[in-house]
């Protein structure tokens, strides 16, 4: 097995460079893009010098390693402009308003839950944890945490439902 020096890698540099760039810009056609994706992972090659003297062929490590991350990249510029493509249309002050009073009674909802359910419920869906770090987090098992989360939201279906039907019953009388 050949062992790798930091001369070794810049001369594979600059022997295969252009190739790894018209491979990472055949993934993100954009040049720029790709000589960057290429000298990131050059880069990250050197600092794990001492890591990469197991790897059997690093031409080849590299050009997978460029190609992998290009689809990275990708990927990933293709969710921001989702992203950005949605946030175009704005809404409107009276809209965010609304939003805000439907989140705020939600909340409060929420607050009605007993203790036990509620904290589930916030660690859950409000904070975004997984059921095993709630679980540890509370000192309860995963299974209480889902029975907790289901009897959470059957509360708040059934709580939410027949108020934004009284909510509705009320707007449709004031309007016709």
């Amino acid at each position: 097995m050949e062992r790798f020096t930091s001369e070794n890698i810049e001369y594979l540099f600059h022997a295969h460079y252009r190739e790894w760039c018209l491979v990472s810009f055949s993934y993100l056609e954009d040049m720029d893009e790709a000589e960057d994706v290429v000298q990131d992972v050059v880069e990250k090659v050197l600092t794990q010098l001492n890591n990469s003297n197991e790897i059997l062929n690093l031409k080849s490590y590299i050009f997978i390693a460029v190609k992998n991350n290009s689809i990275k990249r990708l990927k990933k510029s293709k969710r921001t402009s989702a992203i950005l493509d949605n946030d175009i249309f704005e809404a409107s002050h009276e809209e965010n308003l609304m939003d805000f009073e439907r989140s705020t009674y939600i909340l409060d909802m929420v607050d009605t839950l007993p203790d036990q359910s509620k904290r589930v419920f916030e660690l859950c869906v409000i904070e975004g944890l997984k059921y095993e770090t709630a679980a540890e987090t509370l000192n309860i098992s995963i299974n209480t945490v889902k029975y907790h989360l289901k009897k959470s939201y059957k509360t708040l279906r059934s709580v939410l439902q027949n108020q934004f039907l009284l909510l509705l019953i009320t707007i449709t009388k004031i309007f016709f």
